[in-house]
């Protein structure tokens, strides 16, 4: 009994810690900055629509219906928004931050599964500081949101496959379910991969008959249906078919966006995974020389990075976050070959070696960076960084020497918690600074309540419906130079939102009286005055 309670203990003080490091990690980057323009202020401006509207199963934007997304992340937004009370960037982004923080919780539970709460723990740890998964971390984007729910699902049948608890398969579906309403096909594609391809691997297709088809296919569709039917009713026909048939069918085959060869993720991962490339590509290497007779749990895990990497580098549309939710498993690999080391199961050299070339390409990458992005120094402004990579140099041999293994694992930990607060405090203010549109549009919101100017246009600015989180109006985007012209001459009194580039191009079409009253991040605000 004592033992229980203390091994209770002990998992509370790590899922402790790891919500502690996790927060530390994401939260400070939401602080100073605004919301990006385009993709974050398009989700929020859905979400604000939808709460002005009270249309809550069709979204909306600029006031036409928006088949991108399904509805289910905008209703967390406008909850995210109620709480905190503004669209600001930190209310924003913590959906994503929460769902990062209860996956790398599920990633160490999993991890538990075969591993050493210590190993566990520390597959956490590698999985918040991989580079693709902190950065989506700390944006508005809906593939964390969706990401929990896949991870649940997985986790779920794996624990009902390993225990042989079979009514854990109706979770399995159910949370299948929730990720395919929050985001679409990624929410099924990926576990309906993973599985069928993990049994015949494990020589276990007779656990199809115990998975619960029939009740588990039922409440798939039920929660599908759940949002489609009222959609359906509200939007319509044509919007189920641009929502379910153009954006599923029409991003795997011959896609009408991102459209990249078969070996893009083949380019992007070992950028994406850092600083745990080389560590995972040493525990393959591992693996698949000294482990013949793999374990069960070892399959599912492989089955889960492996599956969904080639079936994604089969679809024609490829983004590098698509693959987001295979990362738990090179985490938990990464965090297994640490332990094979530290047991003395696997040579040191499979952990030692991919740490220190670590450091040093990270390090020798410091001088490539440019001295001058956006007007400011990137070089000097990364220098705690640098420092503390020199620092993780000369500490490198002192705890080898101790045969201090796991610390020099934990090296590259640290190293990205000093990258994640160099960029909060640091970079990330100044970034913010030069791409934000919120200055832009509060004074564009002035011009229009207080010099009751109702005519305001954008030249070539690109959705500039997404403003109206700022200015609580929708701008018109007149698109072409003629359009602009019959604008100009529509209306005696108008403002234009138009970038500098474009303004050197066109500014003699404007023959009346004109202006540069505000500028912003390289866009004008052109006062045009007829008579």
């Amino acid at each position: 009994m004592h033992f229980l309670k203390d091994g209770l203990k002990q998992n509370y003080i790590y899922l402790l810690i790891l919500i502690i490091f996790s927060t530390i990690l994401f939260v400070p980057s939401t602080f100073d900055r605004d919301l990006h323009y385009r993709d974050e202020l398009r989700y929020t401006e859905v979400a604000r629509e939808m709460s002005e509207t009270g249309d809550y199963f069709v979204p909306h934007l600029g006031g036409e219906i928006y088949t991108d997304k399904p509805p289910f992340y905008f209703w967390v937004l406008i909850l995210a928004k109620n709480i905190f009370g503004e669209y600001s960037a930190a209310a924003m982004a913590a959906p994503s931050i929460i769902s990062a923080i209860i996956i790398i919780l599920l990633t160490f539970y999993f991890a538990k599964s075969f591993l050493e709460k210590k190993y566990s723990f520390l597959a956490g740890i590698i999985l918040a500081t991989t580079l693709l998964f902190f950065s989506l971390s700390i944006f508005v984007r809906m593939d964390l949101l969706m990401m929990v729910f896949i991870v649940a699902s997985l986790f779920s049948f794996f624990k009902a496959y390993q225990q042989q608890k079979h009514y854990l398969y109706l979770l399995f579906y159910l949370f299948m379910g929730i990720a395919t309403a929050i985001k679409g096909p990624a929410g099924f594609l990926i576990p309906l991969v993973i599985i069928p391809g993990f049994l015949v691997w494990d020589n276990n297709l007779k656990e199809l008959k115990q998975m619960k088809l029939f009740k588990g296919a039922l409440i798939f569709i039920s929660v599908i249906l759940l949002w489609l039917i009222p959609a359906f009713i509200f939007g319509g026909r044509e919007y189920i078919y641009s929502l379910v048939v153009l954006q599923t069918f029409g991003r795997a085959v011959d896609s009408f966006a991102h459209n990249e060869p078969f070996y893009y993720y083949f380019m992007t991962l070992p950028v994406t995974l850092l600083p745990w490339t080389l560590l995972l590509v040493s525990s393959f290497v591992y693996l698949f020389k000294y482990n013949e007779n793999m374990s069960t749990e070892l399959k599912f895990i492989l089955s889960w990075f492996i599956l969904p990497l080639i079936l994604f580098s089969l679809f024609s549309g490829k983004l590098v976050f698509y693959l987001l939710p295979i990362y738990p498993a090179a985490a938990v690999l990464t965090a297994y070959l640490c332990r094979q080391v530290i047991a003395e199961q696997a040579d040191k050299r499979f952990l030692v070696i991919p740490v220190l070339l670590t450091i040093v390409i990270i390090t020798a990458a410091y001088f490539f960076v440019p001295e001058n992005i956006e007007g400011y120094n990137l070089k000097q402004l990364l220098n705690p960084t640098f420092i503390f990579m020199i620092v993780s140099l000369l500490v490198f041999l002192p705890l080898y020497l101790k045969k201090k293994y796991l610390a020099l694992v934990y090296l590259l930990t640290a190293l990205m918690l000093i990258f994640s607060l160099n960029l909060s405090f640091l970079i990330v203010p100044l970034a913010s600074q030069n791409y934000s549109k919120k200055p832009i549009a509060e004074e564009l919101k002035i011009l229009r309540e207080e010099r009751n100017i109702k005519n305001i246009a954008a030249y070539k600015f690109g959705q500039p419906e997404t403003l109206a989180v700022y200015t609580d109006f929708f701008i018109q985007d007149v698109g072409s130079k003629n359009s602009l012209i019959n604008y100009l001459q529509q209306n005696e009194e108008a403002v234009i939102l138009i970038s500098e580039d474009d303004w050197r191009e066109i500014k003699d079409i404007f023959k009346q009286k004109k202006e540069v009253i505000y500028h912003s991040n390289d866009y004008n605000l052109i006062y045009h005055l007829a008579n």
